[in-house]
């Protein structure tokens, strides 16, 4: 994940707990605190006012951050209270935040960084087919569309790759895309006006990857139209 979209994602997220977080999205998100308090304190005859305005600003996101970093290490948010243990609670905090993410589904959702458990590999030495995503409801009912290096993007604009007919009820312009980060499937919400939902009614916040798998199934809108991730 890169800076500038690590710092995007936790202010979109702003009061989010729920979920997981890479390591990047946390550390990036810490490193721009960092440099915002630098330039804070550059300008020392507005520090006194700018400091306080701006702690409270980023108080909520930077604690749902954390809490999402520590469910991608399968612990609960509740750990973030071992901080106040003198000197050893900080340190152990440290540690669990530098973890890598557990590739592991757990309770908080798939991991951002291995969704389904981890990369797609060969099994007993065949080749892995090339991930797709299959209409299985709507106007485009039946048709396979497979995803690029660049990724596939579902909408009614003429640069989707998978294009909807412009009357097509609750489709945005630019709706949703799939992309394949990494040999691992993430769905994102472009901002669509009525939503990109799991098929577990999950409704997935915008702007956000979130990794799907083979055979997981998602709608958009009210669910007129719906598509299911393949191998072709």
């Amino acid at each position: 994940m890169s800076f500038w979209g690590a710092v995007t994602n936790v202010f979109r997220n702003y009061a989010n707990f729920s979920g997981r977080a890479r390591r990047s999205e946390f550390w990036f998100f810490y490193l721009f605190n960092v440099l915002v308090w630098i330039g804070i304190m550059i300008i020392w005859p507005l520090a006194i006012l700018l400091g306080p305005v701006y702690s409270l600003a980023v108080l909520i996101p930077g604690i749902a951050v954390a809490v999402r970093r520590l469910h991608d290490t399968n612990r609960s948010g509740v750990y973030l209270l071992v901080s106040f243990v003198p000197l050893v609670g900080f340190i152990l905090l440290i540690i669990w935040l530098t973890e890598d993410s557990n590739p592991a589904p757990n309770a908080y959702g798939y991991s951002v960084k291995y969704p389904g458990g981890g990369p797609i590999k060969p099994v007993g030495g065949s080749r892995v087919g090339t991930l797709g995503v299959k209409c299985i409801a709507g106007p485009l009912q039946g048709h396979i569309y497979p995803i690029s290096s660049s990724g596939v993007m579902i909408g009614r604009d003429i640069s989707c790759a998978i294009r909807l007919p412009e009357n097509s009820p609750g489709i945005s312009a630019r709706h949703c895309s799939v992309q394949n980060v990494n040999g691992s499937p993430v769905i994102t919400d472009l901002g669509s006006t009525y939503g990109t939902f799991l098929s577990d009614g999950r409704k997935l916040p915008p702007q956000y990857p979130h990794p799907v798998y083979v055979g997981m199934r998602f709608y958009l809108g009210s669910g007129y139209v719906q598509f299911e991730l393949v191998t072709i």
